[in-house]
């Protein structure tokens, strides 16, 4: 029994409890406090192949850094030092191409990529943290980088019969007023700017920039290139990836054709848009977004054929998608060399909220969401598969059990019984001297199940009709 002193005590040592409990409030979840490994500093570099990120932070670093994503195959672990760098293949691992007009007519292209430092090599902590880093490439990152392309285009402004080569090159759109030398300098100042890239927005979000779609949403798919005048090009074998090539998808063959329709249709090439000595023009194919099921990044990588004047022009198969194309219609055979093969990619993250949050939809009878409830006849019935493989094994045990009774049966009977077979007659014929009823009467006195038949059956030989 506590005394009054001790109530006391528990009195005042409850009241000055109460105040401490109050500092936190209820909607407050995680009330201790979270030491942070803060971010300083965030160095970068980047070209046309590779994006490189270092990290400055605030104490000893020993977790990990990885795109987001891909934590196992686009990574780097610290080495208990304040930076740590990681490199990232421009084509993969999530990283993202996007362009902004420059202050001049050039676009202003650059890459981002979303990185999550995670303060522990194994284990997500509160204190983990999420950086999104955007890098500017630099105007002769993205040049086209054609040997073949330089060395056809030179071709045509030197050796012996050089004026009927410029002749052809200012058919071509090149300045009538240059000669020799002089053209080949702006030759030289047009190749300086020839570049392609890819592209991939939303075609129906307000902010066409965005860098998210969702599955079923229509995605545009833009190739844009400005090349020098002389010059065609067209876009051939598309393939989308999972950014690791582990999962791929082909979308256009070898021609440029699609191999399924409803996946990606045939692109659509633009009017060519003439600046200065280069030729702008852009193809585009708009496509409802997909993703691979591990992964919320699509990759989408293309090839970029160049060919000396137009390219030859092939008419795809109208036929079902699904089919092989395998026969293609070629037109102006005797145009389109080809001279080289460049390679444009991009991604997007690409979410599927209808297919990932349907497990944690509520059960509902709605009428209008769910039209085909109650079908007549309709029996089908769903199991998961851990169900199904302990519903077999207890099939499976139940059988065996069956079958040990079954054998053990089998040998008592032998052990006891003569091997004499039960029924010496068919039970459904008699003698040839009897009737039907006589052979009824003897199938009942010869069955040795009975010990009234078995002695019967031991003191005549046939039986009698009573």
């Amino acid at each position: 029994m506590s005394t009054p002193n001790q109530i006391g005590l528990l009195y005042i040592l409850s009241m000055s409890v109460l105040p401490l409990r109050s500092a936190f409030p209820p909607s407050l979840r995680y009330p201790l406090q979270v030491a942070v490994n803060k971010i300083t500093d965030v160095r970068f570099t980047c070209d046309s192949r590779n994006f490189n990120v270092t990290l400055t932070m605030q104490s000893p670093f020993k977790g990990l850094v990885f795109a987001k994503d891909f934590a196992q195959e686009c990574k780097t672990i610290g080495s208990s030092s304040n930076t740590v760098t990681i490199s990232l293949p421009a084509s993969g691992c999530g990283v993202r191409l996007s362009s902004v007009p420059g202050e001049t007519e050039n676009v202003q292209m650059f890459y981002t990529v979303h990185l999550v430092i995670q303060q522990d090599k194994f284990l997500r902590l509160i204190s983990d943290q999420e950086k999104n880093v955007r890098c500017y490439l630099k105007d002769e990152d993205f040049l086209v980088k054609s040997r073949a392309l330089v060395k056809t285009l030179k071709s045509e402004l030197r050796g012996g019969q050089i004026s009927h080569r410029v002749g052809r090159m200012r058919d071509a759109g090149w300045s009538k007023e240059l000669e020799g030398k002089q053209l080949e300098e702006e030759l030289n100042e047009a190749l300086s700017a020839a570049r392609a890239w890819m592209e991939i927005v939303s075609d129906q979000a307000e902010d066409r920039s965005s860098e998210t779609l969702q599955v079923g949403e229509t995605a545009t798919l833009t190739v844009k290139s400005t090349l020098p005048a002389g010059i065609g090009w067209r876009v051939v074998d598309c393939l989308a990836h999972d950014g690791l090539g582990d999962s791929s998808q082909k979308l256009l063959d070898e021609q440029g054709c699609p191999i399924d329709e409803f996946l990606m249709p045939e692109l659509t090439y633009g009017p060519i848009r003439p600046i200065a000595l280069m030729r702008h023009q852009e193809a585009v194919s708009r496509f409802p977004a997909f993703k691979f099921p591990d992964r919320d990044r699509l990759h989408l990588s293309c090839g970029l054929q160049l060919c000396k004047g137009p390219c030859k022009k092939v008419i795809c198969n109208n036929g079902n998608p699904h089919e092989n194309r395998t026969s293609r219609t070629f037109i102006d055979a005797s145009d389109g060399d080809i001279l080289d093969r460049l390679e444009v990619f991009n991604s997007v993250e690409v979410f599927a909220p209808e297919i990932d949050d349907l497990g944690d939809r509520p059960q509902t009878n709605d009428p209008e969401l769910y039209p085909f409830t109650n079908i007549p006849g309709d029996r089908t019935f769903c199991v998961s598969p851990d169900k199904m493989a302990i519903a077999f094994c207890i099939l499976g045990f139940i059988f065996l059990i069956a079958v040990i009774v079954a054998v053990c049966s089998l040998l008592k009977s032998k052990r006891y019984g003569s091997n004499v077979p039960y029924y010496s007659r068919s039970l459904f014929s008699s003698s040839s001297t009897s009737g039907s009823a006589f052979g009824s009467r003897l199938l009942l006195h010869d069955s040795p199940c009975t010990a009234q038949g078995a002695s019967t059956s031991r003191r005549m030989q046939y039986g009698r009709i009573l």
